[in-house]
């Protein structure tokens, strides 16, 4: 059964129509027949139009698990570009590790700073990933893509892992760092006398610099990340 087939069972299971759907999400009704008539094969409205028709993502999406969700929907934390998000109460496999995500670049530096910063939700890592890449699992994080200044390779709301042991600036790697007060995801290169070029995939929508590198802060570096791409 294709995407197109699975969102139209469910359609007609809650009594949506093309237009009442695109309303309740937030999207044109031409994109929603796109959905319907296999013009499109996935969206980054899936988590909220999964929550609208109360059905499982891992369904709507890619067929897997039973079409109604098990949990209650209040208790995700749905946003547009993100995939794999499971409820921390749920039973965790040997083969994959739960690392909580933070909405905010800047709480991984001050955790619970100002009360819970966290989001409810988890990602499942699978193991073998931190130890395929020679990252250290005891040290990762997952963060929120903010902006979409590493798209295509990372896009706005993306998932994104960091391994925080690495502070050293390899060249051609990709960071969380911080500079004068900015949070942000960059790729890094060393350059002589202490300086560092910060650099994107959009120059002409983000600046990019060279800079001394006291100035800036290393949060951890980027070795794996999940997101839909529309």
């Amino acid at each position: 059964m294709s995407f197109s087939e699975r969102l139209k069972i469910a359609m007609q299971a809650t009594g949506h129509t093309q237009g009442s759907l695109a309303r309740a999400v937030g999207m044109a009704q031409s994109s929603v027949w796109r959905l319907t008539s296999g013009g499109a094969s996935g969206t980054k409205k899936l988590f909220k139009i999964a929550k609208v028709l109360g059905v499982n993502p891992e369904w709507l999406s890619d067929g897997i698990g039973e079409m109604r969700a098990n949990y209650n929907n209040n208790d995700y934390q749905f946003f547009s570009d993100t995939v794999s998000l499971y409820d921390k109460k749920e039973t965790i496999s040997s083969d994959v590790f739960a690392i909580k995500i933070y909405n905010r670049m800047e709480w991984v530096l001050s955790p619970g700073k100002d009360g819970e910063k966290d989001f409810n939700p988890m990602f499942w890592l699978p193991r073998n990933i931190p130890s395929k890449t020679n990252n250290s699992l005891d040290f990762s994080v997952a963060i929120i893509a903010p902006d979409d200044s590493m798209s295509p390779h990372i896009n706005e709301g993306s998932i994104v892992i960091l391994d925080r042991s690495v502070k050293d600036v390899r060249n051609g790697k990709t960071y969380a760092v911080s500079y004068g007060g900015v949070y942000m995801l960059r790729t890094l290169y060393q350059l002589p006398e202490g300086k560092v070029r910060l650099k994107n995939n959009k120059p002409d929508d983000y600046p990019e610099g060279i800079i001394s590198i006291s100035d800036l802060t290393i949060i951890g570096k980027v070795y794996y990340a999940a997101g839909i791409f529309d």
